[in-house]
């Protein structure tokens, strides 16, 4: 685990809610999500993936196959297991660095559920507003909330807000 993810993982937990598995390999064959995360106050499955990339390019294809490599094989198995059930909703963070952010969401197909987010916000745990740090803690934003003042926009717009 490189030093993003490190700071994508404290992001993550912040709120005291949410569970995280490293390098969770979804489906053979295919590349492993840096985190699957878990919130099962709010019956949520995050699928996590970080890249401090000035070419993110590789992410592209990731995403918009994202629900038959990742959703679909993961959910099957965390039900198997008895983990989640079939009322849990599923979503996918990306965290890259601020000046790829537009770039790549002007390349998902389909931005459903797929949050873009800051990684230099999420490096900068004093930049966070307090509920951040709180079980209130909302992944499904298109930025990471501040202090001072940052807010999120509405989920799907290109905004350079993080």
């Amino acid at each position: 685990m490189d030093r993003h993810e490190e700071a994508v993982m404290q992001f993550l937990t912040a709120n005291g809610d949410t569970f995280v598995a490293p390098q969770y390999e979804v489906a053979a064959g295919w590349m492993c999500p840096s985190f699957v995360a878990l919130r099962p106050a709010k019956k949520q499955v995050w699928v996590v993936t970080v890249s401090a990339s000035g070419y993110p390019l590789g992410l592209v294809d990731r995403i918009n196959q994202r629900v038959e490599k990742w959703y679909a094989p993961l959910l099957e198995q965390l039900q198997r297991l008895q983990v989640v059930g079939n009322d849990w909703h599923i979503g996918l963070l990306v965290f890259v660095r601020d000046d790829q952010m537009d770039w790549l969401r002007g390349r998902i197909q389909d931005a459903a559920g797929v949050y873009v987010l800051s990684l230099e916000t999420a490096s900068s745990p004093w930049t966070w507003h307090g509920s951040v740090w709180t079980e209130e803690a909302d992944f499904g934003v298109s930025a990471i909330p501040r202090k001072d003042g940052g807010a999120a926009s509405s989920p799907g717009q290109a905004s350079t807000t993080h």
